[in-house]
């Protein structure tokens, strides 16, 4: 079932608005008491590129979602789906805490089973429902872990 274009689109609207209202209702936190996640610095880039991937194909989802595009969501998806969990080296695995890996495949899972939706049922509703998921185990990995730069 595919809901129609206005409906999709004030669903949108609808998680923007709760998303922007939930930013300003946050008290200010002056200190970071985040899990401190030490990696040298061209594992803490690799870390943050992925991360920043992730953000540009929900960006990607998200558009093709409401335009219908469902090969674009499923080609999006895949790109940062199990394929690229799978290229993670284990020297930068080795070094996460077990909450954080447990986080990642999860990530990924997600994205793969958006590919999946897109490729057979092709429901937008169903797409961006799980693409909202997907973002609350992104915005609960970073209110827990923040990336340090170690020396040795």
């Amino acid at each position: 079932m595919t809901l129609p274009k206005t409906n999709i689109q004030s669903l949108v609207k609808q998680v923007a608005l709760s998303v922007l209202l939930l930013g300003t209702t946050l008290p200010a936190v002056s200190a970071d008491n985040r899990t401190a996640v030490w990696l040298n610095e061209n594992e803490k880039a690799m870390l943050l590129k992925e991360m920043r991937q992730f953000l540009v194909a929900s960006q990607k989802i998200l558009a093709a979602s409401l335009k219908e595009e469902m090969e674009s969501v499923e080609t999006t998806a895949r790109e940062v789906g199990i394929k690229q969990m799978r290229s993670t080296p284990a020297s930068l695995t080795k070094k996460l805490p077990e909450g954080f890996k447990a986080l990642g495949p999860k990530i990924h899972k997600g994205f793969e089973d958006i590919a999946y939706e897109a490729e057979t049922m092709g429901d937008s509703a169903v797409i961006l429902e799980r693409l909202a998921e997907l973002q609350q185990t992104c915005i609960s990995c970073h209110a827990t872990y923040q990336i340090k730069v170690s020396t040795d």
